[in-house]
């Protein structure tokens, strides 16, 4: 099994790092009662699970007829909201429950059209379904339904609460191989992302293989892109959209070279510091600039 999905949070109390949430939560389970929700962030930081969490305790026992998530980056047309989505939202509540809950992760990749629609069937059918989204980039989340929603930012997962969790898990499959010294550098590199962290850490123990060999293998295709741009090679540009097209975030992009220059040996100081910078740039234009555009624009810098 998964570790991600054994060690997924089952109860408000299991939810790390995201105190604000946890509290007001605490509140609306007292009350059996939740707004519409926006969970926004990085990757890995609890969003799906805390909406999972949170659906379950207002539910109950009646959480399997009440509740269904809908992957919205895969359903992303408006279809999917005109037939799944309403169909489910105008059908009744089953057993004593309050209303239903849906569960809309990843958000930020259903369209603008489809995004409307939503809009529309949160205001007709308020009484009936209350829904908890998910996403990365609540700039890619329309304002209409950012406003009707209460907005929590689910922020990166500090290295003493990821150190924690995952001393937890690995006590609970006791596994002790795994030292101090080896846990703080693998903890630093996850930038807060606990989901990877767990299943790296399971990826060690399968493979019988040591934390910074899991490192290794998870900056291979970065260092291979560095010595691209190093070398002046414009295949740096083809790789870079690879990588877009093979489903990574320019800031995943951004975030594996930063760790690649950091552990590059052969670069002196002046060169790294000017790789960091346009590196830092580009996540942050990435907020705002079409993915491919940006890539470009910043393997222009580099090479």
């Amino acid at each position: 099994m998964l570790w991600t999905e054994k060690y997924r949070p089952k109860t408000i109390k299991e939810i790390k790092g995201q105190e604000h949430f946890v509290m007001d939560a605490r509140s609306w389970i007292e009350e059996k009662d939740i707004p519409n929700l926006l969970l926004y962030g990085n990757p890995g930081t609890g969003k799906t699970g805390a909406g999972m969490v949170i659906a379950r305790e207002i539910l109950g026992d009646n959480f399997n007829d009440n509740f269904i998530e809908v992957n919205a980056s895969d359903d992303r047309r408006l279809e999917t909201v005109r037939t799944t989505i309403k169909n489910y939202a105008q059908s009744g509540t089953i057993g004593d429950v309050p209303f239903r809950i849906m569960l809309l992760d990843e958000m930020d990749g259903m369209t603008t059209d489809a995004q409307n629609a939503l809009k529309r069937i949160m205001e007709r059918y308020a009484s009936n379904i209350r829904f908890i989204i998910t996403c990365n980039d609540r700039n890619k989340i329309i304002f209409a339904l950012q406003s009707r929603c209460a907005n929590y930012h689910f922020k990166p997962l500090s290295n003493e609460v990821m150190l924690d969790v995952l001393q937890s898990i690995l006590k609970r499959e006791e596994i002790t191989r795994f030292t101090a010294d080896e846990m703080k550098p693998f903890i630093y590199s996850l930038h807060g992302d606990l989901r990877r962290g767990i299943t790296e850490l399971q990826a060690a123990k399968a493979s019988n293989s040591p934390l910074s060999k899991q490192l290794e293998i998870g900056l291979t295709e970065y260092n291979e892109l560095l010595i691209l741009i190093t070398n002046k090679n414009a295949n740096a540009l083809s790789k870079v959209h690879d990588f877009l097209y093979d489903g990574k975030s320019v800031r995943d992009i951004c975030i594996g070279l930063h760790d690649a220059v950091i552990n590059a040996e052969n670069l002196d100081s002046a060169t790294k510091f000017k790789f960091l910078r346009t590196l830092g740039e580009s996540e942050w234009r990435s907020n705002t600039m079409t993915p491919k555009v940006l890539v470009s624009w910043m393997m222009g810098q580099l090479l």
